[in-house]
């Protein structure tokens, strides 16, 4: 079977992506049986040298998108090349397709894209629910002009989609429920997890027993300034608690429309003798965040909204005690007291209360953390999940040709 997938960018060691990350598992597994996989991409690394890896560009020469220009530029100057990418997508494939024809295609559901790719392809596709725009989106986003665009266009055209699934079942029934759904076939598919010999595991022995480790945007999204509050109340009942803060300061928008980074939030919400107990590490390879999550005591998830996330399916097949936000799908893959522990979306004292709660207890938190690993194997194997997404693509190519 010849399958085609869509990345926002490519390879996974040069970016961090909950959908690169799935499509590179994905693709690796499916190779692994026999079978092709071509992904398409709009950001692909010099380095790449996979001839299945295939570039999309932006030629703006055609009829269609001299049209839709005019019609964007009227209203939105900002918008200039977004919902129409579908159809360079579709040109790309389709470019593949006449020598080496691709049965299938999976893509996300971002800006509508798939519905040009699937009109224009005429191919079977099947679209993966990452993060729907009207979940994932927070505050300001949700009500802006693109923002609402966006969720409108996604909603129509996953209306003329036969086959939805979703890595979460929360996610897939608010998805349905939201835009009146009833495709043909709705189902949930896990992401898969892969993580070969060398990936180190946590042990109780080998930690730091004060150190809480954050891997995560610092944004309104993944909640860096719920864990910065939490951290500021935890640090008050523990004096030797630590901090450490991995990934890019993106900032947010207060409400008084200045955009807040890390140093200047961290400032605002801890007292100096707290501020040294925090480390900013900022971007960090794979390998290099694996390694420092099993010298932390505890991972903690703090997203205002998740799908089924790898930062923390990732930290659990390590074997790592987690903390998790209740928010989106996560409590799908962490119940509480048994494979993590559950805090409240956007509560920074029900966060500190379930740190507190992690460093005075390794003996739980290391039952804590065997569980998620075996959850995460039994539940996430790559094999596992290729095996059901091969048996939902077959009867997808199926129903098409019927």
């Amino acid at each position: 079977m010849h399958v085609a997938f869509w990345s926002p960018a490519w390879p996974l060691q040069k970016f961090q992506n909950g959908i690169i990350t799935y499509v590179h598992w994905m693709k690796r597994e499916l190779e692994s049986q026999g079978h092709q996989v071509s992904v398409f991409t709009s950001e692909l690394d010099a380095t790449s040298e996979d001839p299945n890896v295939h570039l999309v560009g932006r030629d703006i020469g055609t009829g269609l998108r001299r049209a839709f220009t005019r019609h964007v530029l009227r209203r939105h100057p900002s918008y200039l090349g977004t919902f129409d990418y579908g159809v360079e997508i579709a040109r790309a494939i389709k470019k593949v397709h006449r020598h080496d024809p691709v049965d299938i295609i999976e893509m996300e559901e971002s800006f509508g894209w798939f519905a040009d790719v699937a009109r224009l392809t005429s191919l079977p596709l099947v679209v993966k629910l990452h993060g729907p725009a009207f979940l994932s989106m927070v505050e300001d986003e949700l009500v802006s002009p693109l923002g609402l665009e966006r969720i409108e266009r996604e909603g129509r055209a996953l209306a003329r989609i036969d086959t939805i699934i979703a890595p979460s079942e929360l996610i897939l029934r608010q998805t349905l429920e939201r835009y009146r759904l009833r495709p043909k076939d709705a189902r949930r598919i896990v992401n898969p997890v892969v993580m070969d010999e060398r990936t180190p595991l946590w042990s109780r022995n080998a930690c730091d027993t004060s150190c809480v480790l954050f891997v995560g945007r610092f944004d309104l999204r993944k909640g860096g300034d719920v864990v910065l509050r939490a951290f500021a109340s935890a640090a008050r009942h523990n004096q030797n608690l630590r901090l450490i803060f991995v990934g890019p300061d993106l900032g947010w928008v207060a409400p008084d429309g200045k955009t807040v980074h890390f140093n200047e939030f961290r400032d605002s919400v801890l007292p100096a003798d707290v501020r040294a107990r925090v480390e900013f590490r900022g971007r960090m390879a794979n390998d290099e965040i694996m390694a420092l999550r099993t010298r932390s005591m505890v991972t903690v998830i703090a997203s205002r909204w998740e799908n089924q996330g790898y930062a923390l399916l990732e930290a659990m097949f390590q074997g790592c005690p987690v903390i998790s936000t209740d928010a989106g799908g996560c409590p799908e893959s962490v119940v509480d007291g048994v494979t993590g522990l559950l805090a409240r979306s956007e509560d920074p004292e029900s966060f500190s209360r379930q740190m507190l709660a992690v460093v005075t207890d390794p003996v739980r938190a290391e039952a804590l953390g065997r569980a998620a690993r075996q959850h995460v194997i039994t539940e996430h194997a790559a094999s596992k999940v290729v095996e059901s997404a091969l048996e939902m693509y077959a009867r997808v190519i199926d129903t098409h040709r019927a």
